[in-house]
């Protein structure tokens, strides 16, 4: 609820100082005052334009506004982000200069405009020269036709949904960012199965090596083995008959003389050692492969190793280190390769289980809509505007956390005439009954200030009556501030302003003051006959007196 508005140079308004009450507030004065001047103020510290705003007494203007806001209000949360914390009253403020710079605060702290912005939605519905937050605002709109149709649980839900979708996708994202590019993992493959299909051995390279220069010398091997066992084994003339035969001799004369025994022993080794020399050679011989298919098996397999290492080496050791590391990168991109199927999959249950609660909540918006356009245009049949259309149309819009709808106001202030978006073809008057309609709709949905401009203009007898009831029983669930032209209307306002114009050393001013009960009574005077003349006095206490008895 707005507590003050304190103005410094704003049009013709020098200096002002307004306290504001609960319930229903009226402005009144006469034409060219500077009523709806003092009503936009309220606008301007929210970012609002005004057309040539500074005034003639100084280079910049101030508004000043002071709202009570409960402790607990969630208005508290969004500030925090700031650096604000919560109190009895939130104080805003805006100054511009001459040269078009503004400067916004919140509680004395400088802050951006967008601030001031987000603020305005939990205090303010400002309809007042053309401009409505409410019908302008797309998403201000929305919030309104889901309070007065009950829809708030189920636009949470949505909302809670649409950000669970664009989490996952954000998940995805994320995932896809450090997979790399499928070019990445089919080379990564590739060279898994290459170097992993060759079965390579540490050293294996020089094992071949040896055994090709083994094999590539294969005649010459047989022919010196075979010199070899000839030399060892020939018939009488080979080495070992030889020992044989000298062995046997050896034997006849140790047992004439006994000191040849050691001789003999010695002998006996040389001829173990030969026997021991003949097998290995022989076991040597038969192990050695000389086939020419296996001989061209490894050279295959060495020109294998050869290509691999000039393709991933140079060295083997270099080939199986890049395999162990690339058999790792690869490990871990099938794993992210699983990854992204869960979440590509996690992505599209969100997706489903959004749409289907933004289509529920679609439907019902769709029936809502069909309905509440009646209930304002019979409100404002009642303001003098019969034949007024007012539609109420949910179309389509990209999916966003408030579903997958946008709502627009179209309206038609006569029948017969094409209905049109609200803010472009209403006038002030019929935008601020439209928005007083909607506010009667809203009931007690909404704690935010009504702020209502050229309400009653052009309204008599009883629609005007009509329009004071219907403020002040809004007035017992929220604050309203309105200009009012008519006493009828003016009549039923708990707490009246007054904007008058003085001329001071030549100079016209416009002045703001509170009017107490025994002054209420000559303004709703004035407003009946222009004259505050005695009969005008007795029928505006008689109005005073008709709210207070009603109240």
């Amino acid at each position: 609820m707005i507590k003050e508005l304190t103005v410094e140079n704003l049009g013709l308004i020098r200096s002002a100082t307004v306290e504001f009450g609960p319930g229903f507030n009226t402005i009144t004065g006469e034409s060219g005052a500077g009523k709806s001047l003092l009503l936009n103020a309220i606008g301007f510290v929210f970012g609002g334009r005004i057309s040539d705003p500074a005034g003639p007494f100084d280079d910049f203007v101030r508004v000043r506004t002071s709202f009570g806001v409960e402790m607990g209000h969630p208005l508290w949360l969004l500030l925090e982000g700031y650096g604000i914390e919560p109190d009895e009253w939130l104080i805003l403020q805006r100054e511009l200069g001459r040269d078009g710079r503004s400067v916004y605060r919140i509680q004395g702290q400088i802050v951006p405009a967008q601030a001031v912005r987000r603020v305005a939605l939990h205090l303010v519905e400002i309809t007042a020269q053309h401009q409505s937050l409410k019908v302008a605002d797309p998403d201000i709109l929305l919030s309104w036709f889901d309070r007065i149709g009950n829809l708030e649980q189920l636009a949470q839900e949505v909302a809670q949904a649409y950000r669970e979708w664009r989490n996952a996708e954000d998940t995805l994202a994320t995932i896809q960012r450090n997979a790399g590019n499928s070019e990445e993992w089919d080379r990564l493959r590739a060279l898994v199965d290459e170097i992993g299909g060759a079965q390579i051995q540490p050293h294996e390279d020089e094992s071949l090596n040896e055994e090709l220069g083994r094999l590539r010398q294969g005649q010459r091997l047989v022919e010196g083995y075979q010199t070899i066992d000839r030399y060892l084994n020939q018939d009488d003339t080979g080495v070992i008959p030889g020992i044989a035969h000298v062995m046997r001799t050896l034997d006849g004369l140790m047992r004439m003389d006994p000191q040849l025994e050691s001789s003999s022993q010695m002998l006996d080794q040389v001829s173990v050692l030969l026997s021991e020399v003949q097998w290995s050679l022989s076991e040597w011989y038969q192990n050695l492969n000389l086939d020419p298919a296996h001989l061209e098996k490894i050279e295959h397999r060495a020109d294998l190793l050869a290509r691999i290492k000039r393709k991933y080496g140079p060295q083997l050791s270099d080939v199986l280190e890049l395999y162990n590391a690339s058999a790792k990168r690869l490990a871990e991109v099938d794993n992210i390769s699983w990854e992204l199927n869960q979440w590509t999959q996690i992505v599209e249950v969100r997706s489903q289980e959004y749409r289907q609660l933004a289509q529920q909540l679609s439907l019902q918006r769709q029936t809502l809509g069909k309905s509440v356009g009646s209930e304002v245009e019979q409100l404002l049949s009642q303001m003098e505007m019969l034949g007024a259309v007012v539609n109420f149309v949910v179309s389509p819009a990209s999916p966003r956390a408030t579903g997958l709808d946008m709502v627009e106001c179209q309206f038609a202030a006569n029948p017969g005439q094409e209905p049109r978006p609200l803010a472009k073809v209403a006038s002030g008057g019929e935008l601020s009954r439209v928005a007083l309609a909607m506010a009667v709709v809203e009931g007690r949905a909404s704690t935010a200030t009504l702020v209502l401009d050229e309400l009653d203009t052009g309204l008599g007898g009883i629609s005007a009556q009509r329009v004071g009831q219907l403020l002040s029983r809004l007035g017992h669930t929220r604050q309203v501030v309105a200009v009012s032209h008519q006493p009828t209307v003016a009549a039923r306002a708990k707490t009246h302003i007054k904007v008058f114009k003085v001329v001071k050393n030549a100079m016209a001013e416009s002045c703001v003051t509170s009017l107490d009960r025994a002054r209420r009574p000559e303004e709703v005077a004035r407003m009946l006959s222009g004259d505050p003349d005695s009969v005008a006095l007795e029928h505006a206490r008689q109005l005073l007196a008709q709210e207070v008895e009603g109240a």
